[in-house]
């Protein structure tokens, strides 16, 4: 949390000094990032699953001033933790469960840049996600009974911040944090994990969400210079 709270006082002392108001960005961006995020909010859904990596990319127009929407693609993965393991008469045999999701987004934001060459993004991505769960041990024990949805489809939302630097004219690179709330209840029956005993001490009284740290990339079309 260090890191993210660093993140946000770096970006709004840029904000607080900034001194091109008049800059404007491209008419159409591509923006992209990548990163590993770490689930913040159900203690249950963080106890049985750790985050591999978290990946989005959209296309963008802006829509007057540096105001832009978008629509984008967003593929994320999680990885059961590693103490969660099937018990096999005297061995221990390490589950391999994931869950992959995948949305279709909805960008609204707005860049401000804080000099000539580099900006802040804000933004907001809402859509749906399209989960599943892989390599689900067939596990039959009353305790997993009855047996949660392998699939399932949820709405999103997930605030973004990011820092921009360009290198080139059409090209910036960044560092990124966003947010992620899925608005649905994990159900450790689903991928056959609620016959663990620190599964059910945990808490589940919110929604699946995670936050995630990353770097990422904007292509710049149609830029225009200023001489």
């Amino acid at each position: 949390m260090k890191v993210v709270l660093s993140l946000l006082i770096v970006c709004f002392s840029f904000l607080g000094f900034s001194q091109s108001d008049k800059k404007e960005n491209a008419l159409f961006t591509i923006r992209g990032n990548i990163g590993i995020p770490r689930v913040i909010g159900s203690q249950m859904f963080r106890t049985t699953f750790a985050g591999l990596y978290e990946a989005n990319l959209s296309a963008n127009v802006k829509l007057f001033d540096n105001f832009f929407i978008g629509v984008g693609y967003q593929n994320t993965q999680f990885q059961n933790n590693k103490f969660l393991k099937f018990q096999y008469f005297n061995a221990s045999i390490p589950y391999n469960t994931r869950l992959l999701s995948s949305g279709i987004f909805l960008k609204l934001g707005y860049d401000k840049f804080f000099s000539d060459k580099n900006y802040a993004s804000f933004s907001l991505n809402s859509g749906l996600m399209l989960n599943e769960y892989f390599n689900v041990n067939a596990d039959t024990s009353k305790s997993n009974k009855p047996f949660g949805l392998l699939n399932f489809t949820a709405p999103y939302v997930q605030p973004e911040v990011s820092l921009n630097f360009t290198v080139e004219k059409h090209l910036s690179f960044s560092i990124l944090l966003s947010y992620t709330t899925m608005f649905y209840k994990y159900d450790p029956k689903a991928p056959r994990f609620n016959q663990f005993q620190e599964v059910k001490d945990s808490r589940n009284r919110y929604f699946m969400n995670w936050i995630n740290i990353g770097f990422g990339f904007n292509i710049l079309l149609n830029k225009k210079t200023k001489e």
